[in-house]
């Protein structure tokens, strides 16, 4: 009789083991989805800030010129060299020119905004 005893403890001890691993699996599982979730969620963040600073980046030095060009290149001994800086009236006018472009697009924002809002 004391092989069915074995036998049926045995039985047991595999079932509660069973079911610490279901809950121990279902534990994890649910663990990884909700990293998986807040991965994609910063990911996008991230994604979608880095993208606008980089655009913004852009538009500025396109708009600014960058001023860290120096081209190494000896000019003949005709040609006629120009400074490099820019006058104050060069530069205020490109800043009026930056500004007028920037109410431009709050405005465009604005509007598109405004369209998705009555949506």
């Amino acid at each position: 009789m004391k092989a069915p005893q074995r036998s049926k403890a045995i039985s047991e001890k595999k079932l509660e083991l069973y079911e610490k691993s279901s809950h121990y699996r279902s534990a994890l599982t649910s663990d990884i989805k909700d990293l998986k979730f807040d991965l994609e969620r910063w990911g996008r963040s991230f994604l979608v800030i880095g993208g606008s600073l980089y655009a913004a980046y852009k538009v500025y030095k396109l708009i600014r010129g960058s001023g860290d060009e120096e081209v190494q290149v000896e000019p003949p001994a005709h040609a006629v060299v120009r400074p490099k800086e820019s006058s104050v009236i060069v530069a205020k006018i490109k800043e009026q020119i930056a500004l007028f472009l920037l109410a431009i697009a709050l405005k465009k924002l604005k509007d598109f905004l405004n369209e998705k809002r009555d949506d």
